[in-house]
């Protein structure tokens, strides 16, 4: 097979085999650390402490990563003569003496058969991108929420944020951050910036979804539509909001009083009425309201019509 020498007899090559398979991290794409490269470093140096202790060897890490590679190339060869047999309709038997305790790894190493067409592909990306292209799905799937993603390592990411593993950290707020864009992204609320800007109206984003959405709204191209009575929205949490309205779910509870709420918007204007200090205040006469729509009916008294924002964020004048 083209393989060096080991450094260890059958035996403790089953007891490799053993300790690796408890880390399913590292070869089993279910666990949702599989793709975390910092747990994978943390994993081996654990099979390497739980070898030594259980063997009495005082192999090195590096010794012990080229056993596993030597066992996963072991059950790479008898998973493609496994699948040659299977072309051949002959019974496939095992060349390694103790197959059974690697035969785990099969999940994990190439070649792969397609459960569909049956063509023989050797890697797992290549792997999952045509299995995909049966159906015309994404290849890479959340085993948790069921997303589809085009790169393995924007799967990585969406991960990381289910189990709350975060690689970076604001360094003013120590917000968590899944990835360097993210974190560039979060420093603009503590720098101010905002390096999109509408041409159109002039005002500028933090982001660029942002700027897209706001553009959407010049062009008026909502991007979803109640499908009960036909208003547009510009955001899936406005429209999820308006959906709640209709099916009169109240499923926003106030903390201090448990009344409930269709949305969180109204739950939030709600809980203005709690807060010590009143929020609004008449710049004619100083007069405090815990509401906005409050202070509006007082700037009437003072002959004065305000301007509000409606819950997609646009201006009307009352």
């Amino acid at each position: 097979m083209g393989m060096s020498e080991s450094l260890l007899n059958d035996a403790q090559t089953v007891l490799l085999a053993e300790i690796y398979k408890e880390y399913t991290g590292l070869w089993d794409e279910t666990d949702i650390t599989y793709r975390f490269s910092n747990r994978r470093r943390e994993a081996l140096k654990a099979v390497h402490e739980n070898f030594k202790n259980k063997s009495g060897l005082s192999l090195t890490e590096y010794d012990i990563g080229c056993e596993i590679a030597r066992l996963r190339k072991i059950c790479s060869h008898e998973k493609r003569l496994k699948i040659l047999c299977k072309q051949q309709n002959k019974k496939h038997k095992p060349s390694c003496t103790f197959y059974e305790h690697i035969s785990y790894l099969e999940v994990d190493v190439t070649p792969y058969e397609c459960s569909i067409c049956e063509k023989i592909i050797s890697g797992v990306c290549q792997y999952k991108i045509h299995l995909a292209s049966h159906d015309g799905s994404l290849p890479f799937k959340c085993h948790v929420c069921g997303h589809g993603f085009k790169l393995s390592t924007n799967l990585a990411v969406h991960l990381r944020r289910h189990v709350q593993d975060y690689l970076y950290k604001c360094e003013i707020c120590s917000k968590p951050c899944a990835t360097t864009t993210e974190i560039k992204i979060h420093m603009r609320s503590h720098t101010g910036e905002k390096p999109f800007v509408c041409e159109i109206c002039g005002k500028s984003f933090r982001t660029s979804s942002r700027i897209n959405t706001h553009k959407r709204r010049h062009e008026n191209r909502p991007t979803h539509r109640c499908e009960i009575c036909n208003k547009g929205f510009f955001s899936k949490s406005f429209y999820r909001e308006h959906m709640n309205v209709h099916q009169n779910v109240r499923d926003k509870i106030c903390n201090i009083c448990n009344k409930g709420f269709t949305s969180a918007k109204h739950l939030r204007q709600h809980k203005q009425i709690h807060a010590a200090e009143k929020k609004y205040v008449c710049k004619i006469c100083d007069k405090r309201f815990a509401q906005n729509a409050g202070l509006n009916g007082h700037m009437k008294s003072h002959g004065i019509i305000q301007v509000a924002a409606n819950s997609e964020g646009v201006e009307n004048v009352l």
